[in-house]
């Protein structure tokens, strides 16, 4: 049974994959990683109709940007859309203009957009020619519950998503989400190439695998792919909502996001104490060792002035009197 889901997950793999064709890459020999492609067609074209509140700006209500582009500038396509509004749990991913692409819920959706000839819709993709992605005012929309092979709409509650995102600093192996290279043999985590991709995909499962072959890093990517390293670059970090995709194997954390890498250590990290308890100790400790000192200088001060100054008995102290008289 286990041999006959991964054959199924090996064929969904390779039918969902296809090569960038952006317009910045017609004339250049580098390999461009694998890219997702619908798994249906497009819902149509469609414009907003002016009067209702625009219902593609679902984003923003998670306080995030309405509008998501990619961060290279030439992979915006259907796939990365669709994959992006599935991250967040909307039913509608729409894309504007070749590069832009803004989410929805189909309810709203239906209420304030109006759909119009397809040839409106004639820009293509930058990330891939064979697709259109829009026009100037209107929108190529795709139903996310078809969305992309291998990466459904997650089985947990949008807060709940927010909050494993905003959480992943509690493990304390987690390192950041950093950005990945769109070009083959350039990855960030380049110890294991290709990686390793799994329909049951986990933290637990990739660091176990990267910790095995000795590697110290293990990144997450895209929901089902672990990559390894002893190093990698730290200055390519995103900010968390580009790590959004949760894990296949375990929709309760995340791995990664399109191109977009959430790096742990391999190795076990004891958490630290918070500061509200180590602060008290601390100062306590200060505090106790400031009176110890000061006890032990009283007393060594209370000596020194008996011993160089003994106490007169009676016979002189009333000697010392009567001089003075």
């Amino acid at each position: 049974m286990d041999l006959q889901l991964f054959l199924i997950f090996v064929i969904l793999s390779l039918a969902r994959t296809k090569t960038i064709l952006g317009n910045n890459l017609n004339n250049r020999d580098e390999c461009i990683t694998s890219r997702d492609i619908p798994s249906s067609d497009p819902l149509g074209c469609y414009v907003f109709n002016n009067i209702s509140v625009d219902s593609l700006n679902g984003l923003s209500s998670l306080n995030l940007p309405p509008i998501y582009r990619d961060r290279y500038g030439f992979i915006m396509d259907p796939g990365l859309c669709i994959t992006r509004c599935t991250d967040f749990l909307f039913e509608v991913a729409a894309l504007r203009n070749g590069s832009q692409c803004q989410c929805g819920h189909s309810i709203d959706f239906m209420s304030s957009y109006i759909k119009t000839n397809d040839s409106i819709c004639d820009v293509k993709c930058v990330g891939n020619l064979s697709y259109d992605c829009g026009g100037k005012d209107s929108y190529t929309v795709y139903n996310t519950k078809d969305g992309v092979l291998g990466h459904p709409l997650p089985s947990i509650s949008i807060s709940k998503k927010m909050e494993i995102i905003k959480n992943q600093n509690n493990d304390s192996r987690y390192q950041q989400c950093v950005k990945d290279s769109p070009y083959c043999y350039q990855r960030l985590l380049n110890g294991t190439i290709p990686p390793l991709e799994l329909a049951t995909m986990s933290v637990d499962k990739c660091i176990e695998f990267c910790r095995q072959n000795n590697f110290e890093f293990a990144g997450l990517e895209i929901g089902t792919q672990c990559f390894c390293a002893h190093n990698y670059d730290h200055v390519n970090q995103l900010s968390s909502d580009e790590c959004s995709t949760s894990c296949a194997g375990d929709n309760n954390q995340i791995c990664g996001g399109p191109l977009a890498l959430s790096v742990y250590r391999t190795s076990e990290i004891k958490n630290n104490p918070p500061l509200q308890i180590i602060l008290p100790i601390v100062f306590g400790g200060v505090l106790l060792l400031t009176l110890i000192a000061l006890a032990a200088l009283f007393i060594y001060k209370y000596k020194y002035k008996i011993r160089n100054n003994p106490p007169k008995d009676n016979e002189e102290r009333r000697f010392s009197l009567e001089r003075i008289d």
